[in-house]
């Protein structure tokens, strides 16, 4: 048999260790072929502690350099 699990149960694993944010990070940058701008999207988790400023300001440059690379 299935075991029930209720939303009580499904509530208390998520609290706790998981308690991270997770942001949707948008940039635009400008296409090499077509010197259009485009736009490209990113989800960032960020664990509590960390600079949340820093860490999407690096997710961002990251994400440009890989962009740019192709």
């Amino acid at each position: 048999m299935a075991k029930v699990q209720s939303f009580a149960d499904k509530v208390k694993k998520k609290s706790g260790a998981e308690a991270a944010k997770v942001i949707k990070v948008v940039f635009s940058y400008q296409s090499p072929e077509t010197g259009n701008w485009r736009l490209s999207e990113k989800f960032v988790k960020i664990m509590p502690g960390e600079n949340e400023n820093q860490k999407i300001e690096t997710e961002i440059k990251s994400g440009k350099a890989l962009l740019q690379k192709n």
